[in-house]
């Protein structure tokens, strides 16, 4: 039988890895503590017990021996468990990954970025901009002063050309406040260019794309309160049905620290509040062309 999925970045599969080691561990009804006893049998409890934690909230590494222990540990021998594990821990390291084009991201940035390379379903709200995602080429070079060097320009349009990607295969939706349309980057061409690439991309099977209007029609909740931000949903594969299937991470910009549980139900409230504020996608569409006209 093929393994599942893995996801594609370094980031990715740390997570994933995370979630299949906290599922083994709730299985066996071990604690951090004792899991991190058995492969580390001399280290200190409380410097274990942070290994265990950190490997199950996506971040640090571990070994193939000592994931091989902790497997033991968890009482894991059915060899798909134990090879998907394997391969979640493969080839996790981000050195060389962040040269080129990509270069001109900041390191602060990279944990968002992976992520949504890695989602299933991406969900963002924007004002202001149009979402990098959602940008055409025109929109993105109007973005630069004349005085910025061509090959500048030229690796950030090949870094969004990067991110595009997953809009092949992820289910994505977005909620657009009016002003991304209002505010004007370059000229009117530029604007008409990035409409009609809005539209376009609404007409795809796997996107759904509302706007807030400045005036809401009547009967919709004034939203004045929109927020930016964007919700990432990655797969589980390998946690058995009845737990989480699936990892939620909620970012406030780029550059910021996922946000997960408590704080991630704001930002899901924040979301229903978004597209119930918005047109549907059909009288979207209409608002666009209107905008264009």
């Amino acid at each position: 039988m093929p393994l599942p999925a893995a996801a594609a970045t370094p980031t990715g599969r740390k997570c994933q890895l995370g979630a299949l080691l906290r599922h083994l561990r709730d299985r066996s009804s071990l604690t951090q503590d004792e899991a991190g006893a058995y492969v580390w049998p001399n280290g200190k409890i409380r410097r274990v017990q942070n290994k265990i934690a950190l490997l199950e909230n996506g971040g640090g590494g571990i070994g193939n021996a000592d994931l091989r222990a902790l497997l033991d540990a968890y009482r894991v021998d059915d060899p798909e468990t134990v090879a998907l594990a394997k391969q979640l821990n493969d080839n996790t390291s981000q050195r060389g990954r962040w040269l080129g084009h990509r270069a001109i991201h900041s390191t602060s940035a990279r944990q968002f970025l992976d992520l949504e390379q890695d989602a299933s379903l991406v969900r963002m709200v924007a004002v202001e901009q149009v979402p990098t995602l959602f940008q055409c080429e025109f929109y993105i070079r109007a973005g630069f002063k004349p005085s910025v060097p061509a090959d500048e320009v030229a690796a950030h349009v090949a870094a969004c050309r990067e991110r595009w990607r997953v809009l092949g295969r992820a289910e994505i939706f977005a909620v657009l406040s009016e002003s991304c349309l209002r505010r004007m980057r370059g000229d009117e061409h530029v604007m008409r260019e990035q409409i009609d690439h809005l539209i376009a991309l609404s007409e795809q099977p796997n996107i759904v794309l509302q706007l807030v209007p400045f005036v809401l029609p009547p009967g919709r909740r004034d939203n004045c309160g929109l927020e930016q931000f964007a919700l990432f949903r990655l797969p589980c594969p390998g946690v058995g049905s009845g737990d989480q299937q699936h990892l939620d991470f909620a970012f406030a910009r780029i550059d910021a620290r996922p946000l997960r549980d408590v704080k991630l139900q704001a930002y899901e409230r924040l979301w229903s509040d978004a597209t119930n504020a918005g047109l549907g996608p059909d009288r979207t569409r209409r608002f666009l062309r209107s905008v264009k006209e």
